[in-house]
């Protein structure tokens, strides 16, 4: 594990100190817990966006690419293959753990699921 000095306002240092007294936690756990956090917040902005993007694009990816998976990164279109395994495995190559968005084109921009509601009865005996 590598380390790494951060300067943190004084402030936040006091929130910090009391936070981690009262939940009696180390200062290591609380700022990994809050990094880690933070990154998962991020990547599904991200991919968010890369589906954003997906629909955007879909008219020329169906023209180019039906059937095929896609990734997108930062909104272009950077990889390509029938093969799903492939393609994961490219991009990961590539882009290391930046999340990027691999999806396959369809004739819909958009798969929509449906599952029906339970329902409940009531029986009286």
């Amino acid at each position: 594990m590598s380390t790494h000095q951060v300067t943190i306002p004084p402030d936040l240092v006091e929130q910090i100190r009391e936070f981690v007294q009262e939940k009696r936690i180390s200062v290591e756990e609380l700022v990994s817990q809050a990094i880690q956090e933070q990154l998962e917040r991020l990547a599904d902005q991200k991919l968010a966006a890369e589906g954003r993007a997906f629909v955007a694009m879909h008219q020329q990816l169906v023209k180019q690419y039906l059937g095929q998976f896609v990734a997108i990164h930062n909104g272009q279109v950077v990889d390509a293959d029938a093969d799903f395994a492939a393609l994961l495995l490219r991009v990961q190559d590539r882009f290391g753990r930046v999340p990027v968005l691999i999806r396959q084109v369809g004739a819909a921009s958009v798969v929509e699921l449906r599952a029906p509601s339970p329902r409940l009865e009531w029986k009286t005996c």
